[in-house]
């Protein structure tokens, strides 16, 4: 029996009609052949369109002047169409009123929320968007002002609709005591919270209305305790990084959770703990420090997380402190470690016995590893050799140099690595030149991802 098709994501289907329209546009598209089809079908392709191809459709005839007016809007004030902060207010207010349809997709960053007057016109907005599947808001404020806050807040509270699916609010505060109703969003799966100022009470709040959300962001959260807790029976991708001071995540309870992707700078207090999610198999960026970690997985095989199949770390080329982390994750298979020469590692409570004693993923189940910021130095070949030596099941292992090199530079790198005596004699080894920002890949909303990881060693 074949295995069904995948879906085709809304990025894919966006893709495919921008592609049907500049055909449409260009010489090969001999007579009109496509203003036949219905209206429906003609307002859903407007409504993936960009903003300003989409207002130009009525251009193209009779036919089509009236459709944009009612088809789902997609409206993105993006700078190349609205350069202008102080006539962007008057462009979104003037599209808003020229459109009488529903509204699919509002995108509007840095929006200034000045006097009385701009949170007014904010509000009549939100009003104005009626069916909104999808919202992408950022907000400039001068000074925090509570009244302020609660305006922004009660507005995007009433816009929550039983149609929107995809929400990403920023430069938002949402600290004070204001309490989301228990349905505040029944169709979201993705939510995003970027320098966001929030309670314990309304993410715990807002995560009980959410009752299919797939895929969680808080990113650069301002938390007045520092500690945030995630509770979601639904949830399958939660990415987290706190803007400031001690972190302190606690992820309990999300039985169907697959990826935890975190940014800790494993600064002392630094917490994580993780109950209750028998279906992870992605975590990190972490840094291996025992404050980061010890709430999480104490240094026990008791303890260990044997569902966790790939693991990023951030850490200095400290060989002990790294295999101590390992232990807890017997069944990993693909290991990316992050080396960052001036990282400070707490190793008061590290292990300094035998390096191979209990890490049990060497010999049986690590088939892959990345090393990245690979400058092959002394320690970091002292490093990388031990799993080049001892990781007896490797298939590869993939080292990332931020800097150009050439031939001579690998053949004594091999050399060095002792290459020719690995633990595993199907390992391949290879060298890349290149390395991406690891705090901006998170490809957290993106499901379809087996590694979102991967994203870190492309060229």
């Amino acid at each position: 029996m074949e295995k069904a098709m995948a879906a085709p994501t809304a990025k894919n289907r966006e893709s495919a009609v921008r592609s049907l329209w500049k055909w449409v546009q260009s010489s090969s598209c001999k007579g009109d052949i496509i203003s036949g089809l219905p209206d429906a079908i003609l307002g859903t392709i407007i409504s993936l369109l960009p903003t300003k191809d989409g207002a130009r459709t009525q251009a193209i005839s009779l036919r089509w002047r009236p459709l944009w007016r009612s088809a789902p809007l997609n409206l993105d004030l993006d700078a190349a169409l609205c350069p202008d902060d102080s006539a962007r207010a008057s462009l979104v207010s003037r599209i808003l009123s020229d459109h009488s349809g529903p509204a699919r997709r509002f995108c509007c960053h840095s929006i200034r929320l000045d006097d009385d007057h701009d949170r007014a016109l904010l509000d009549g907005w939100f009003r104005a968007l009626a069916n909104l599947q999808e919202l992408d808001v950022s907000f400039v404020r001068p000074s925090p002002r509570p009244e302020t806050d609660d305006a922004v807040a009660s507005s995007l509270l009433r816009l929550a609709s039983s149609t929107l699916v995809v929400a990403k609010i920023g430069g938002c505060n949402f600290s004070r005591q204001i309490v989301p109703s228990s349905s505040i969003f029944p169709r979201l799966k993705d939510l995003e919270l970027h320098y966001v100022s929030l309670s314990e009470e309304f993410l715990h709040g807002v995560l009980s209305g959410c009752r299919v959300l797939e895929s969680l962001l808080l990113w650069n959260i301002f938390a007045a305790t520092g500690r945030i807790c995630i509770t979601s029976p639904t949830l399958r991708s939660i990415g987290f990084r706190l803007c400031a001071g001690r972190a302190e995540l606690v992820v309990d309870n999300t039985p169907r959770l697959e990826r935890l992707l975190t940014v800790f700078v494993g600064s002392a207090g630094d917490t994580l703990r993780v109950t209750g999610a028998p279906r992870l198999e992605i975590l990190g960026p972490l840094s291996p420090s025992v404050q980061v970690l010890q709430g999480m997985i104490p240094v026990s095989s008791a303890n260990s997380i044997g569902t966790v199949k790939i693991l990023a770390l951030t850490s200095a080329p400290q060989l002990n402190v790294v295999l101590d982390v390992l232990k807890c994750f017997p069944c990993l298979e693909k290991l990316y470690v992050i080396l960052q020469k001036d990282l400070k590692m707490d190793v008061e409570h590290v292990s300094h016995h035998d390096p191979l004693d209990q890490v049990k993923c060497l010999g049986t189940n690590l088939t892959e590893m990345v090393l990245l910021n690979y400058l092959g130095c002394e320690q970091d070949v002292a490093f990388a050799k031990f799993f080049v030596l001892n990781a007896a099941v490797l298939k590869k292992i993939k080292f990332g140099v931020p800097r150009n090199y050439n031939n001579e530079w690998v053949a004594i790198q091999r050399r060095l690595l002792e290459v020719n005596n690995r633990a595993s004699r199907d390992a391949e080894v290879e060298f890349e030149c290149g390395l991406d920002d690891f705090i901006n890949y998170l490809g957290i909303h993106d499901l379809s991802l087996t590694d979102p990881f991967e994203r870190l060693c492309s060229e």
